[in-house]
């Protein structure tokens, strides 16, 4: 059997699941909720991304990969992913017909320095081991040292890398383009520059060069983002209907913008990922002064109120700050943080991305302590519009059963009052 009689199977299921009525519900649900709409549930969501390969042997088989070729073996591993998830965890992700591969490029982004990380080399999983920044600006800021310059999108073997994949599921499946970008958390790349134990240093000792390293590391960021507006290396993937924006990140579904139809995708049409968990450390003025006003810098052109606030740190003390960051539209409110703040803080305003304790619930809870912990949830935030969450997964602790419990847990809880 070949690798295209292997995947057949696997899109026959995902069409399937697809053009269920189900999915069409629960693809009106995210994007209203994203649209701040009043929704008659709450969504609920398991977020299997980060689940490390070797506990999917336990969902899927010691060797559930079947095809020969690699760039065919990471297509048939993320379909048997996505059909697990839908056939046995009833949360809401939805099935879209369609999958996704990373564009090629003659030439990656560049700092003009090498940044590194130390770590074991003998590693059989290098995904799961400790590594240690090896800091370039260890002995001080200088950012003379660096030279950006922007990649280069190769379009031919882009092409053929879709033509490949939409080979492979004999075009049955929507084939999309996923583009690597500087992303937008500047003050994680300068941290990586420098070593976080420097750079809690440095805010105090050497304050302009911090400013003059973010005011480097953020104008690279917006000299790439402006060029792939530019060039069309846009992360927006509609929906066959022309309807809604397919997304990932925590995001799901969304509406086009009104005027979709009428032109190219642009910037704006992007949901954004904004963070700085490496500043955990710093008070909320310094993270005001040295974070906040670089990150307002890259959210100012996502005017479709695009832009999502990730940060597993509590950010109690940080939201006032947060607030104000240009075109918010979800901010992440992880266990560390507190619900109540939170939503006295936004009301209606943006939507919370409230999570359970992962630790928790994989390593103690019964599904009675799911219920409790996601019921405690619900009840504090009130009217505020939430979706509920099981993320940053890196061990199921030998039982795939708790994901399934806590779905069905979460679910039980979802429906409005």
């Amino acid at each position: 059997m070949n690798d295209k009689q292997i995947i057949a199977p696997l899109v026959n299921e995902i069409l399937a699941l697809a053009n269920d009525k189900k999915q069409e519900y629960k693809k009106k649900l995210w994007a209203g909720h994203q649209a701040l709409k009043k929704t008659d549930k709450i969504p609920v969501c398991v977020y299997y991304e980060g689940i490390p390969d070797t506990h999917w042997k336990l969902m899927l088989g010691a060797n559930f990969l079947k095809c020969k070729d690699r760039f065919a073996r990471g297509l048939e591993s993320g379909l048997r992913k996505r059909l697990w998830i839908a056939n046995n965890v009833p949360d809401d992700h939805i099935v879209w017909p369609e999958l996704t591969v990373s564009a090629m490029y003659k030439t990656p982004i560049s700092w003009g320095v090498d940044l590194k990380w130390e770590g074991s080399e003998h590693s059989e999983d290098t995904d799961l081991e400790a590594k240690r920044i090896i800091a370039i600006f260890g002995d001080g800021i200088d950012v003379s040292k660096l030279n950006f310059t922007d990649q280069v999108v190769d379009n031919d073997a882009t092409n053929t890398r879709k033509e490949q994949a939409a080979d492979l599921v004999d075009n049955r499946l929507s084939v999309n383009v996923n583009y690597a970008s500087t992303g937008f958390i500047p003050f994680d790349l300068a941290v990586r520059m420098c070593g976080i134990e420097n750079m809690l240093y440095n805010v105090i000792d050497a304050p302009d060069k911090v400013h003059a390293l973010m005011d480097y590391i953020t104008s690279a960021f917006e000299k790439n983002h402006i060029n792939r507006n530019t060039t069309g290396a846009i992360n927006c993937r509609p929906d066959r209907t022309g309807a809604y924006a397919i997304n990932n990140m925590r995001v799901h579904s969304a509406y086009l913008a009104p005027d979709f139809k009428d032109r190219k995708p642009n910037l704006t049409d992007e949901w954004v990922y904004i963070s700085a968990q490496t500043s955990s450390g710093l008070s909320p003025t310094m993270y005001n002064e040295f974070v906040h006003q670089y990150n307002c810098r890259l959210a100012k052109y996502f005017t479709n109120k695009t832009v999502y606030y990730h940060g597993c740190e509590c950010l109690d003390k940080k939201v006032d700050i947060i607030s104000t960051l240009p075109n918010l539209r979800r901010f992440h409110v992880s266990p560390w943080s507190t619900v109540k703040v939170a939503a006295e803080k936004f009301g209606d305003k943006v939507v919370l991305e409230t999570h359970a304790h992962p630790g928790k619930v994989f390593f103690g809870y019964t599904k009675d302590d799911m219920k409790k912990e996601v019921q405690a949830i619900v009840d504090t935030a009130g009217t505020t519009n939430i979706d509920i969450n099981l993320s940053d997964i890196h061990s199921i602790n030998n039982n795939p059963q708790l994901l399934i419990q806590w779905a069905e847990a979460a679910q039980e809880v979802s429906n409005r009052k």
